[in-house]
């Protein structure tokens, strides 16, 4: 797998979600892999065969357009030879979808419900899961949010950036 294969999982992944189609996507994509053999594969890795040749094969497939246009884009591209890492990160995200994901929310204050609420939606969104939030009061922060989420830290606090100008004045 690939940083490059799994921005093109992702991209597929969330047009599917808006869909509504992220399981027939996968049924379709995986369907649609495992019809190529070796020498198809090559086919589609041949590079004096033009693109254009390469989508009119794929234009008489009966495929659904979401694929359809996503085959094309890894034709125009030049990364049809990283469909397999693509179908197993995607595979890969829609299993994660299904985690619960908790999100710690630092602040000075105790978080309104309505602001909570509004980012609770803004993770789900942005990650494609299920999210639940906590807020924790930390009397050290000045102002602003710092999030705790899958071993990641998001820290947009004002003491943040006060220790990034300090490190930049003392230089």
């Amino acid at each position: 797998m690939s940083a490059t294969s799994e921005q093109y999982a992702v991209a597929l992944f969330s047009l599917a979600s808006e869909a509504g189609k992220v399981e027939s996507i996968e049924e379709n994509l995986a369907a649609f892999h495992e019809s190529l053999d070796s020498e198809q594969k090559r086919l589609f890795l041949h590079p004096r065969l033009s693109k254009d040749e390469k989508k009119k094969i794929i234009e008489q497939l009966s495929l659904p357009e979401l694929i359809r246009d996503f085959l094309f884009v890894l034709i125009d591209n030049n990364r049809f030879d990283q469909i397999d890492d693509i179908l197993e990160d995607y595979r890969a995200l829609k299993a994660k979808r299904h985690e619960l994901l908790h999100v710690i929310i630092y602040s000075k204050r105790s978080l309104s419900e309505k602001r909570q609420q509004s980012l609770k939606d803004a993770f789900e969104k942005r990650y494609q899961r299920e999210v639940t939030v906590e807020n924790r009061v930390d009397d050290s922060i000045i102002g602003g949010l710092r999030f705790e989420f899958d071993g990641k830290v998001i820290d947009d606090t004002v003491n943040r950036d006060l220790a990034r100008l300090r490190s930049r004045l003392t230089k």
